[in-house]
């Protein structure tokens, strides 16, 4: 598992073929972004985030090739959410 820690962006709920998810951006720094994956139960985790929290996900790498075209990607797919405190 990693960390990665940022700013949430958005929070999209998606739902392709009965597979639920909320997709948050995390902007860890003003030059990139992270999609991360929030699954079944887990999506109950965003509940009291919002857009332009500090936040720190722990994720695990999902990798998978499309059987229809054989591309391969990755997915971050969340384990724990918490926010950041800046003391």
């Amino acid at each position: 598992m990693m960390t990665i820690k940022g700013t949430i962006e958005s929070i999209e709920y998606r739902n392709t073929a009965g597979h639920e998810k909320k997709v948050v951006t995390l902007v860890p720094d003003h030059r990139q972004r992270a999609f991360v994956e929030f699954r079944g139960r887990k999506m109950d985790d965003l509940t009291y985030f919002k857009e332009n929290d500090e936040i720190a996900v722990e994720v695990t790498l999902e990798g998978k090739i499309s059987k229809n075209s054989g591309i391969q990607y990755n997915n971050l797919v969340a384990q724990s959410v918490e926010m950041v405190s800046y003391n």
